[in-house]
């Protein structure tokens, strides 16, 4: 996290330190421009700050976030000024990139700096939404109800995405298990078995010598083919990079039931999105620029970029959307509906409900499926490689015997 070693210096000439969080040097040094102490030096301090979360990940937790703001929509309820509330948070929360981020925005709204404005660091959840929410707030003194209907909002959009974060670990455990159990037999236990039948000179069943055929080539391709996967990787990104073609996002939504959440993944959030903007009294063109921005799927972003540029020149959002073709034909209706009958918020939220629900239908369809079909495979590869690996063993007495008659007639011969 960016923490700066700050050398002050008072009226009285006497100079003191202080370790300064913030998201730049230079915002650094335009907050202290009018302070009443003198900022004389600042040093980037890279020790303090980083633990194993921030090296991982460069965001704010859902949790932490939807915690503050229920702290905030209380105090704000309870007639405390929304500065004072912020630094009665700060007092009581643990040391960490949050609070330090606080202590900026708190800074900066005792600058002079709009509240919306204040909060703009990057590493907040959804923080072009969370500013749009204040905004409204602002403008129209309803700051704490406005809170109040985030904070349900972000709580309704974590919970989905952990909700499908961990129905698709568990598929991708046993996969990655299983890809791993194979790699490990082929690579180290099926050349032993190898060099241990080779040693009788007879012939092995046909599902054994398809094994070690297989395990020869992995063992000696597999260089190759770790370079060749890295390469094409690369390669792909930097056709991403330069020609400005989303080919991972595109391919994500290609797998079958996986795609298909991913997608209504995206519309819901699109659509809870829009609700509280307009709730916040944000018009339509505006809103709508703000919510084509949760997409996480590229490819998706890339298809409805365009649609606040069709709203300002003249088409309903419902006629826009039309024209996006992963946008299903219903949800364009629905809202079509809505803007008929002049209630497009609570339409979006339905809407957002339903893909909510969809999504849970074929969360727990994928779930009862991918286990015995996991189960399945698993249970065949083992009992192939078990196989292939066991039953020469159940004719050992054959082949030993065979090599020990051979040894007798060579005996009576001579």
């Amino acid at each position: 996290m960016p923490f700066y070693n700050c050398k002050f210096m008072d009226d009285d000439g006497v100079f003191f330190t202080k370790i300064i969080y913030s998201e730049s040097r230079r915002e650094l040094k335009k907050n202290y421009e009018n302070s009443d102490n003198r900022l004389v030096s600042v040093k980037r301090n890279f020790l303090k700050g980083i633990t194993y979360i921030d090296v991982f990940s460069s965001k704010i937790g859902y949790p932490e976030f939807l915690l503050f703001n229920q702290k905030l929509s209380t105090l704000l309820k309870a007639g405390v000024s929304f500065i004072k509330a912020i630094g009665i948070i700060i007092k009581n929360s643990k040391k960490g990139s949050f609070r330090e981020i606080l202590k900026k925005t708190e800074l900066d709204i005792n600058n002079g700096i709009q509240i919306s404005d204040a909060f703009s660091s990057e590493k907040l959840p959804f923080v072009n939404i969370y500013r749009a929410t204040l905004l409204a707030g602002e403008k129209s003194g309803n700051l704490d109800e406005l809170l109040e209907k985030f904070n349900i909002y972000l709580e309704k959009v974590s919970n989905l995405r952990r909700k499908v974060l961990s129905s698709l670990a568990y598929p991708i455990i046993v996969f990655v298990f299983m890809f791993l159990m194979m790699f490990a037999i082929l690579v180290f236990a099926i050349p032993k078995f190898a060099e241990f039948y080779k040693g009788f000179g007879a012939k092995l069943p046909a599902i054994t010598r398809t094994m070690i055929s297989i395990s020869d080539f992995v063992e000696s391709n597999l260089l190759f083919m770790i370079s060749f996967v890295i390469v094409v990787y690369f390669i792909l990104k930097y056709i991403e990079k330069h020609f400005d073609i989303e080919i991972f996002d595109f391919l994500k939504i290609k797998i079958p039931f996986i795609g298909g959440i991913i997608t209504e993944n995206n519309l819901s959030v699109f659509s809870r999105t829009m609700s509280i903007l307009l709730q916040g009294g944000i018009p339509v063109p505006e809103s709508s620029e703000i919510a084509v921005q949760t997409f996480t799927n590229k490819y998706f972003s890339q298809k409805i970029s365009n649609v606040p540029n069709k709203i300002r020149e003249g088409l309903q959002l419902s006629q826009a959307l039309k024209e996006v073709d992963f946008v299903p034909d219903i949800m364009v209706e629905i809202i079509e509906v809505g803007e008929s009958s002049g209630n497009l918020v609570d339409v979006l939220n339905k809407n957002g409900d339903y893909y909510e629900n969809s999504i849970s239908i074929k969360i727990n369809s994928l779930i009862s499926l991918i286990e015995p079909i996991m189960m399945i495979i698993l249970g065949i590869v083992i009992a192939f490689m078990l196989i292939s690996v066991y039953l020469p063993i159940f004719n050992l007495v054959n082949i030993v015997d065979s090599a020990n008659s051979i040894s007798e007639v060579d005996g009576i011969i001579r």
